[in-house]
């Protein structure tokens, strides 16, 4: 955005700056197995053929908007369908760890049922208060919301007069809107 600012005046009177960031938030394509309710986490999954009609849909949708830059967790199923925009913009893609979702440590690739079973007690915990719960080897979302913010700290300049396509999980997305 160069030149004049978009605002009227009342408008930049009422704004610390005129600056914008347009951030374009988008979760991955459905996962294989989502019938069978396996907890993912940051288990490195692949998408379901769904996912992967809706990874082309919203690389399509995405490309006639022209982002700037394209940013994605670095885990395959957000990655994916960022390498596919970054081809079709000739644009180069960012893989970013800290835009993963929400480590469930050791109970990744196990389903919630085998859970209940297993750890009841762990798994109720984590559904009562899932904010400051800690899976046993992973983080709360607590603790991933500091890793995402970290990431937006860090980004803040580069995001400002600029579109960006952040692609990534569900919880992040969670985080940065309620930011």
């Amino acid at each position: 955005m160069s030149g004049a600012s978009p605002f009227d005046a009342a408008t930049r009177a009422a704004m610390r700056s005129d600056r914008v960031a347009v951030i374009d938030l988008v979760r991955h394509g459905a996962v294989r197995e989502l019938e069978q309710r396996v907890v993912r986490g940051q288990l490195d999954t692949g998408l379901s053929e769904v996912g992967r009609a809706e990874e082309r849909a919203v690389v399509e949708q995405l490309a006639r908007r022209v982002p700037d830059r394209i940013v994605a967790s670095d885990l395959k199923r957000c990655a994916g369908a960022a390498q596919a925009l970054g081809v079709r913009l000739k644009c180069a893609v960012e893989l970013e760890p800290l835009l993963r979702e929400q480590s469930l440590g050791r109970w990744e690739g196990r389903t919630w049922e085998a859970l209940q079973i297993e750890d009841g007690d762990g798994a109720s915990a984590y559904w009562r208060d899932f904010v400051h719960t800690v899976p046993p080897g992973g983080e709360s979302f607590a603790q991933m919301a500091i890793r995402v913010l970290a990431w937006l700290g860090r980004e803040r300049e580069a995001l400002l007069d600029r579109t960006t396509a952040v692609i990534t999980h569900a919880g992040p997305i969670r985080v940065l809107v309620a930011h």
